[in-house]
């Protein structure tokens, strides 16, 4: 075995004789021996070298092998790295005061040298899947950066040929109605009902994005959410056919500090999903109610609902999943993705439960504004 191959291990202990001792256990069987005569100088070499497993002798002067375990977990770049105590104290307390500073193992004294390889082996291996995970996690996010920023390029300059689009069908849709033609008529509407829907997505998109790079920019103000809900509601237009739509509303104001514009977006995005999903015939319930210091509007369909294992998953960005008793999903997209940063900004929170007709609840949380008393 190459001596890179075994791993590295970083030796820290006051009495050269232990010290040649484990570095001699150790280089025979392959593995990197850096070695420190005491704590200052084991802290530096870590720091510097990031082994792959400290033995840690506890009985130092200055610094002990328990103080300088608490500091290498107190350190970001040397957490993760195993530390196998090596002492002869085997009182319950001295172990408990290993394992409260951070210690993965213990190596008794006098040294069993089969003992320590195979701690050390174990100790390696363990560090090393933990270096290879986190390889991965970095190369993950570094991937979907990328990807949101392909995806956020190519929105972006959507936006002038899909205004031009916009245009163009205006200016048919006037030709139309000029010359009385029905037929040219329907496929304008339909035309611009589809570049609406084209504009809200790249819309969510790059809001989106700054939602989560926090540049997105909120008019906060005063408002009550008993006139915002419906009003929110009506922007959607007509209720779909055989569905109804029922309000839960206090008679009193509910005044909360909001970005108008942007909640309003959030009660569209989620009634609108309750009217794709409920079934026909079906109602929508929209409720608002006020507990301890927060207000919580929710919006409860009559569809397949969210199963418990997806209420995470469901607000995650293009995340898509399957329908409770259905073989079909339900896709997120970006709306849900929206909703929950948009909502997060304001410092509340949105969620999903199982409603008591069947479907699905969403419910947002936000602080209740605060109104003096005259």
């Amino acid at each position: 075995m190459s001596v890179n191959g075994a791993g590295k291990v970083l030796v820290v202990d006051d009495e050269p004789q232990n010290v040649l001792l484990l570095q001699d256990l150790l280089e025979a069987r392959g593995y990197r021996v850096l070695t420190a005569g005491d704590g200052q100088n084991g802290l530096v070499l870590a720091g510097e070298h990031n082994p792959d497993v400290v033995l840690l002798d506890v009985m130092m002067p200055r610094l002990t092998g328990f103080d300088v375990c608490r500091r290498l977990k107190a350190e970001p770049s040397t957490a993760m790295i195993p530390v196998l105590l090596v002492t002869a104290l085997d009182a319950r307390d001295d172990r408990l005061a290993g394992i409260d500073a951070g210690a993965s193992d213990f190596i008794s004294k006098p040294i069993d040298s089969a003992d320590l390889i195979l701690r050390v082996r174990n100790a390696v291996a363990t560090k090393r899947l933990h270096d290879q995970l986190s390889t991965q996690l970095r190369q993950l996010q570094e991937l979907e950066a990328a990807r949101d920023t392909l995806t956020h390029m190519v929105v972006h300059d959507l936006r002038s040929p899909l205004t031009g689009l916009i245009g163009y069908i205006e200016l048919l849709g006037t030709i139309a109605r000029e010359t009385g033609n029905a037929e040219a008529m329907e496929y304008t509407t339909d035309a611009q009902a589809i570049a609406s829907r084209l504009t809200e997505m790249v819309s969510q998109v790059l809001d989106v994005s700054r939602l989560e790079a926090g540049r997105m920019p909120l008019s906060v103000a005063e408002t009550d959410l008993v006139l915002l809900l419906p009003a929110a509601v009506g922007g959607l237009g007509s209720t779909p056919a055989g569905l109804s739509v029922i309000y839960e509303l206090p008679n009193e104001p509910v005044p909360v500090s909001c970005d108008a514009a942007v909640i309003g977006r959030v009660v569209a995005n989620l009634v609108g999903n309750a009217y794709k999903f409920t079934r026909r015939n079906g109602e929508v319930r929209i409720g608002l109610v006020q507990r301890n210091g927060r207000v919580r509007f929710s919006v409860t369909d009559q569809g397949p609902g969210v199963a418990p294992e997806y209420r995470e998953r469901i607000f995650e960005k293009f995340g898509q999943v399957p329908l409770s008793g259905s073989a079909g999903g339900r896709s997120s997209g970006l709306g849900l993705t929206f909703c929950k940063l948009a909502v997060e900004a304001h410092r509340g929170e949105l969620g999903v439960e199982s409603a008591e007709t069947g479907g699905a609840r969403f419910w947002v949380e936000l602080p209740r504004l605060q109104t003096k008393e005259h």
